[in-house]
């Protein structure tokens, strides 16, 4: 393995130490909202610490030694220790130290998050270099999040403040969940049959300064706040003035202004990627088709359209992982998503509930990317002859 891989997987096993020895693991406050006591791996582990601390210490050896000849040794490591750890994390919460008052709360400090890091980090340079290490890592990563799933599920970390919040907001959760990934789905779903015949439109046409690729880029240049502010505007105007558009739910507020700011955005990267990848099939293939008897519809969906497939798919990735991001705004104009349970941490000044929202976000964009990510290595995987 190339010493980049090597270094960011080293820098890993460093992050995990130092974690471990001089970073807050968990606060304890006797609310939700209240400053509270800083509490470190040796406080909650005791002499359970040593294990961790050995265990990284294996994983440097095997590192410096040879990363490649003992990379399932290091996976494995890594599974090991994030099991150990959260295992014994949910025992300690179970400690009657942290519950004398009925309210006390058990957040997670920036040393658990730290750790995260570090194993995002080893997991990831240790497959740097390798032929399918994309492939490898997300497995890797997929693994992880299962592990994590289950003693989630097993209620083995019921005591953490974070879970807590979740169960007085379990029915509230699902529903904004389920906000969130329709509303980013849809808009997507509506940029692909936008975009990729606009993509088609503007490769054909042979334009390089094309004025409709001109209002994309413009759509995107303007901040998502800005853009909003200016969608809502001619909504509200049509809304107030027509009670069938009122009906069917055109309005300065709610789902309408949000999704068509999450469709202007989902289309830059479709449209750029679809006409990238047309761009990219090389003109030889082209002209054996055609000599071939092919006419300009069938090359276009046999041989055009098949070989950008990855490219476009590319500007899916992208547009779906951004569009799971920008989604928390609609939560500012009531359009709901997980957003909202964000802005509503903001405002109660509570970290755990603002976490509540933002992690289901990350594991969504992670799933999705990773979907993608798969669909792409496996069509090139399967096409690999023509595509190289």
């Amino acid at each position: 393995m190339e010493k980049s891989g090597n270094k960011i997987s080293v820098s890993g096993i460093m992050l995990i130490v130092f974690s471990f020895l001089f970073a807050s693991f968990v606060q304890y406050r006797p609310n939700r909202v209240l400053s509270g006591t800083n509490l470190f791996a040796r406080d909650l582990f005791g002499n359970t610490l040593i294990i961790f601390i050995f265990l990284s210490i294996l994983l440097f050896f095997f590192l410096i030694v040879n990363p490649k000849k003992y990379i399932y040794f290091t996976i494995f490591l890594i599974f090991l220790l994030t099991g150990i750890v959260f295992y014994t994390f949910g025992k300690v919460t179970e400690n009657e130290f942290f519950f004398p008052l009925p309210t006390g709360r058990i957040s997670i400090g920036g040393g658990f998050w730290l750790l995260i890091l570090g194993i995002y980090m080893v997991i990831n340079g240790s497959f740097k270099e390798f032929k399918e290490g994309v492939l490898y890592r997300r497995i890797c990563y997929l693994g992880i999040f299962l592990m994590i799933a289950i003693f989630l599920m097993s209620g083995h970390l019921n005591n953490l403040s974070i879970i807590k919040e979740f169960f007085n907001r379990s029915t509230t959760f699902y529903n904004q969940v389920s906000r969130h990934f329709s509303l980013s789905f849809l808009s997507v779903l509506a940029g692909i049959f936008i975009g990729i015949p606009s993509g088609i439109f503007i490769f054909r046409s042979k334009k390089t300064n094309h004025p409709l690729l001109y209002l994309i880029n413009l759509g995107q240049t303007i901040p998502t706040l800005s853009l909003l502010g200016l969608i809502m505007l001619p909504l509200t105007f049509l809304g107030e003035r027509s009670e069938f558009l009122k009906n069917i739910g055109i309005r300065g507020v709610g789902f309408t202004p949000a999704f068509i700011v999450l469709v202007v955005y989902a289309l830059f990267p479709i449209i750029h990627n679809t006409i990238a990848g047309l761009k990219l099939v090389d003109e030889n293939l082209l002209e054996i088709a055609s000599s071939m008897g092919m006419k300009k519809n069938q090359i276009f969906w046999k041989v055009q359209l098949p070989l950008s497939l990855p490219v476009i798919m590319g500007g899916i990735r992208t547009a779906m992982t951004q569009s799971i991001g920008n989604t928390i705004l609609a939560g500012l104009i009531g359009g709901g998503g997980l957003g909202s349970i964000i802005f509503l941490g903001l405002a109660q000044a509570a970290p755990d509930l603002i976490l509540l929202g933002i992690i289901p976000l990350i594991i969504m964009a992670f799933i999705l990317d990773s979907f993608f990510s798969f669909f792409i290595i496996f069509y090139k995987r399967k096409y690999a002859g023509v595509l190289s």
